[in-house]
């Protein structure tokens, strides 16, 4: 079953208002190889201010219908900027209240990760800092997966 983002995000922006973790099954390249489309996320509440290395769910576009997954790049003060994992270039500026959700686990052939702590959040600090090789490496190893 597919459901628009226009009926979607406000029932998940609901439960995050509320402390309720939401799991979503995302799609897209853009987070490779972190996350991968299919994987499952899970959601918290932003309870904090975000800060770089995590994971966002946020509100980019006019209107109920721009969202974007992605990690945090910089922070300066309130304002945030952000960029996929797969990615060269960062977007932004991003207000901390754009947040929706901050990802802290996701799932990927049932198994789980833990992108908020530990050694998944620390590779995704060191993926983020190696912009532009670690773009041109990924991009290697799919060209090598597709041939082998």
């Amino acid at each position: 079953m597919k459901v628009s983002t226009r009926e979607l995000m406000p029932l998940i922006w609901s439960a995050l208002q509320r402390g309720q973790c939401v799991r979503l099954t995302v799609k897209g390249g853009s987070m490779r190889p972190f996350i991968r489309s299919g994987d499952v996320v899970e959601l918290e509440p932003v309870d904090r201010l975000v800060r770089v290395g995590d994971v966002v769910l946020l509100r980019c576009g006019p209107g109920e219908e721009g969202y974007v997954l992605h990690r945090v790049v910089r922070v300066q003060g309130e304002t945030i900027f952000i960029r996929g994992d797969a990615q060269e270039d960062s977007d932004g500026p991003f207000a901390q209240g754009d947040v929706l959700g901050r990802v802290t686990k996701t799932y990927c052939n049932g198994r789980l990760r833990q992108l908020d702590r530990g050694i998944w959040r620390l590779t995704g600090l060191i993926w983020h800092r190696l912009v532009p090789l670690n773009v041109w490496l990924l991009r290697f190893a799919l060209q090598f997966r597709r041939d082998q």
